[in-house]
């Protein structure tokens, strides 16, 4: 089984909506970990839009990127500069992939606008992630 580490700054959004996908796309296949570098909560908006699609991360946590300081991973996806700089100076992989993706938390308009941009968001990490484990050979036959 491959295993993947998805790191961004506080792992509250784009990391846990990534990883998320992953292990959904990958009906579990795949070993996936997300976390931040200064890890924050999970943001409300992230686990209703994962529920509207099935997937449940009601009281999930975060994590920091130091508890996988030790591990090596095949692939460490980074959604931010800052957590791309030091995945590339403490974390192991075999590959490192930046994604930089836009943060929806900062979105403007109404509540209808934001959320629109978590949808958004989810949808284009849906569809990159269809190729991206079929490109990287994720997924073991």
């Amino acid at each position: 089984m491959k295993k993947v580490l998805v790191l961004g700054m506080d792992n509250g959004s784009r990391s846990q909506i990534i990883a998320e996908l992953m292990k959904h796309i990958s009906f579990n296949r795949i070993e996936v970990h997300s976390a931040g570098i200064k890890p924050k909560k999970v943001d409300p908006m992230t686990v209703k839009i994962l529920k509207e699609i099935g997937i449940n991360i009601d009281g999930a946590k975060t994590h920091s990127m130091n508890e996988f300081i030790h591990m090596h991973f095949d692939i460490i996806i980074t959604t931010t500069k800052e957590a791309r700089d030091k995945a590339n100076t403490i974390l192991n992989a075999n590959t490192k992939i930046h994604k930089e993706l836009p943060d929806p938390r900062l979105a403007e308009g109404d509540e209808f606008d934001k959320e629109n941009a978590y949808r958004e968001l989810r949808e284009e990490i849906n569809e990159w992630l269809n190729e991206f484990i079929t490109r990287h050979r994720l997924i073991s036959k």
